[in-house]
């Protein structure tokens, strides 16, 4: 799996654009191949602060997205940014539930 994460800093006179625009995007995305989810959200401290998170099933999944034309409406919205946006892939190996919690406190069964 891989998640890409974008945080950028838009300035009052843009949110409601940037908003708008990646708002318009998130149906969009969740439905092409390979995307797991898609998420916008603020900072509640700094509205002008969003974060949005994609989840992608492969490396070739991402890439096509990254090559599409409504990808390019993501770039846009980071060209409106007031600061060098902030931009993360990050490939995840293994994912853990309760188990990992379960194993922690001991609570496994082997007390």
């Amino acid at each position: 799996m891989i998640t890409a994460t974008l945080r950028i800093d838009v300035g009052e006179e843009r949110r409601g654009e940037v908003n708008r625009l990646l708002r318009s995007l998130i149906e969009p995305t969740r439905v092409e191949t390979g995307c797991i989810s898609c998420r916008l959200y603020h900072e509640e401290d700094d509205p002008n602060i969003m974060t949005w998170v994609e989840e992608w099933q492969s490396e070739a999944d991402v890439k096509r997205h990254l090559r599409s034309p409504q990808y390019r409406k993501i770039l846009a919205a980071l060209d409106m940014a007031d600061a060098e946006p902030q931009i993360r892939f990050d490939t995840v190996v293994e994912t853990a539930g309760m188990r990992l919690i379960e194993e922690a406190r001991g609570l496994n069964g082997a007390d």
